[in-house]
């Protein structure tokens, strides 16, 4: 067995084959991996005097499910797979189609990377699943609030849910100022650097900038 599987073999059965070489094998595992700690130390010692009359093996069991959740019950993000990806949800209508066309798409690809809306790929099987693997692998996300989409919100956070278990994307949100202005956008966003933009041209400005700085970072990491 390895570490992981040993670890939650002690935890699984305690007290097996019987107190004393279970307190044993405890100890010899802490020792051989370097978890040993003063409180772990003073149970198996009054295990080794007095057994369990005290309930002292439940209290060593309850420290290595602590080591065990410390260690291994962990979130592996999967290495980006597609660096030179930026992922972009917005509303898709006739309104829209002119700001990814004509500024979200071509600034993207001016700066090298590749530009991914969720309608322009051909897929088999569940959306979420294609969208979830797309975000995943993207080194960044714009959300265009625009027009309050579900959607949009969900993809963004989905984008922030990675970033709390330390994916490197990034995560921009951009809104058309008349729509910040007069219709909001939810509450718990409000107060993020939103890129907020009168027009197209308004947007291809501070977008490239926005992206120039972010990514420049990341490429300087």
């Amino acid at each position: 067995m390895n570490e992981k599987e040993l670890l939650k073999n002690l935890i699984d059965e305690p007290k097996t084959p019987t107190v004393s070489e279970w307190v044993y094998e405890v100890e010899a595992f802490l020792h051989d991996t370097n978890n040993i700690s003063k409180e772990s130390n003073d149970l198996i010692n009054k295990i080794k005097i007095h057994g369990d009359i005290l309930n002292f093996c439940e209290n060593l069991v309850a420290l290595l499910r602590q080591l065990y959740k410390k260690k291994y019950n962990v979130i592996s993000i999967p290495p980006i797979a597609k660096r030179n990806q930026i992922f972009v949800a917005m509303m898709f209508s006739k309104e829209t189609s002119s700001t990814y066309k004509d500024v979200y798409k071509p600034i993207i690809q001016a700066l090298n990377y590749t530009a991914m809306r969720i309608d322009e790929k051909q897929f088999n099987g569940s959306i979420i699943g294609e969208i979830t693997a797309e975000i995943t692998d993207s080194i960044a996300l714009i959300a265009d609030l625009t027009g309050n989409r579900g959607g949009v919100y969900y993809e963004a956070g989905i984008a922030r849910g990675l970033q709390l278990c330390k994916h490197p994307i990034k995560l921009i949100l951009t809104c058309r100022r008349d729509f910040f202005d007069t219709e909001r956008v939810h509450f718990d966003v409000s107060g993020d650097n939103i890129i907020l933009y009168e027009n197209d041209s308004d947007l291809k400005n501070k977008l490239s900038m926005r992206l120039q700085a972010i990514l420049g970072k990341e490429n300087n990491t």
